[in-house]
């Protein structure tokens, strides 16, 4: 037998054994327990208005003040809402697996209690306390082994308690780094080491506002300010700040300021590196952070990254009237009960237009956004092998020029805006169709 198999077996005999001498020998076999569990506690959520954490030689009073929770020492901070509604949530639905009566000093120490791994004091508006000693988890890690109010008896509770029970400090602390929701922000103006953008937002919609105008990807954007909003510090490194340009903070490498619904605003400095992270601080607190790189990373991205690719946002249902000229010829449709209908060329009037092959080139996207296009690509758009005119039923017309290929690439340029989409020249087949093969041959 393989020395590795010998050492599975005999961790699997000690495992049981620990079951039966902790578990089993001390009450009831476990066909002979009652099935059903009972409550820890009888408190509800609201009933708390303040929980003192011990682990360690660390003591941790959190306090419920107005329905936000602090914490009260060893410092005086805004508490991480999520680590408390977590513990609360597992305290109040505490519910006791098994219980042995009447533990010895000998099996206490057995089962992690003496002393306790975390003891948490619970308080009440009532006025009473209610305390809970952790000790170790059971043999299969799916319980924890506790005493309540001080009994003589073991309770076996859900080991999530003590997960959510056991964190020191820095993880019972508000390490939100913005202290703002992404729906709390209506605009964004970021100066990073690759220049400065700015953001806005109208109907839902992200736009580019500076320094030049146009369309965002709104998925990008999105997934900027969820970064920054959601994140979180790595370590929360001094407070109040005493010297900013010891942590490369009087200088920031990164600024993001937003502007909020509520009419107030927002703003993250990111300073100097320090090993894999950067010092950072919010403007409207005192307390200097450390964020994760990847943090970073997402604040100095380039506004290219941001631009939207989509060079023409059409809708299908909103428009009237379809005109193409490109090397094969001129196609003219208009839209007639739901149906695009052939106006020109004549001899193929009334037919109907295949609408995937006038539309679907519409809905790619360019390579890449070119604010300020050489005199080269100005030339090859000056004779485009391709011209649309696109007519809503507001009798708006977006005008949709297409160069040849230039090379791997295209251009296309949308009459009234400065800024060129690139292409690679394989959607030139898209725009240069042959007009009969646009047309329903019934």
């Amino acid at each position: 037998m393989k020395r590795s198999t010998l050492l599975l077996l005999l961790a699997a005999v000690v495992g049981g054994v620990v079951i039966y001498f902790l578990e089993i020998k001390p009450g009831k076999p476990r066909d002979e327990q009652p099935d059903a569990t009972k409550e820890a506690f009888s408190f509800k959520r609201e009933d708390i208005t303040g929980v003192t954490v011990t682990r360690g030689g660390e003591t941790i009073a959190l306090e419920n003040q107005d329905n936000k929770w602090l914490v009260k020492s060893p410092v005086n901070a805004a508490a991480d809402d999520s680590a408390l509604n977590s513990l609360i949530g597992d305290l109040v639905s505490a519910r006791v697996e098994r219980e042995f009566p009447n533990a010895s000093a000998e099996a206490l120490k057995e089962y992690g209690l003496t002393p306790a791994a975390v003891k948490l004091e619970i308080k009440l508006k009532d006025g009473k306390t209610r305390t809970v000693e952790l000790g170790g988890k059971d043999p299969l890690g799916s319980s924890v082994y506790a005493r309540l109010d001080g009994s003589p008896n073991v309770s076996v509770l859900a080991a999530s308690l003590l997960t959510n029970a056991d964190k020191p400090l820095n993880d019972w602390r508000d390490r939100s780094v913005f202290g703002a929701t992404q729906y709390d922000i209506t605009s964004l103006k970021v100066t990073n080491e690759n220049g400065s953008f700015e953001l806005g937002k109208k109907d839902a919609e992200w736009a580019i506002t500076a320094p030049v105008s146009g369309p965002a990807e709104d998925s990008e954007v999105n997934s900027l300010i969820s970064d920054i909003t959601s994140a979180k510090a790595a370590e929360i490194v001094s407070e109040p700040a005493d010297d900013l340009a010891k942590f490369g903070l009087d200088k920031p490498k990164v600024t993001a300021t937003a502007k909020l619904s509520t009419g107030g605003e927002k703003a993250l400095l990111v300073g100097a590196k320090v090993d894999d992270k950067y010092y950072a601080k919010a403007a409207d607190n005192a307390q200097i952070l450390k964020i994760d790189s990847a943090l970073y990373d997402k604040l100095n991205i380039k506004l290219g990254a941001l631009r939207s690719k989509q060079f023409v946002k059409i809708n299908r249902d909103e428009l009237t009237r379809f005109e193409m000229k490109n090397s094969t010829g001129k196609l003219v449709a208009v839209k007639k009960d739901d149906k695009w209908l052939v106006v020109e060329p004549a001899d193929k009037k009334d037919k109907e237009a295949q609408t995937f092959k006038l539309f679907t080139p519409f809905e790619s996207k360019a390579t890449e956004v070119v604010d300020k296009p050489t005199a080269a690509i100005n030339a090859k758009l000056a004779k485009p092998i391709a011209e649309f005119r696109l007519t809503d039923k507001n009798g708006k017309t977006t005008v949709v020029k297409v160069s040849d290929a230039d090379g791997d690439d295209i251009y296309i340029r949308v009459e009234g805006r400065s800024e060129v989409y690139k292409l690679g020249k394989a959607m030139l087949e898209g725009f240069n169709f042959k007009i009969e093969d646009a047309i329903s041959s019934t």
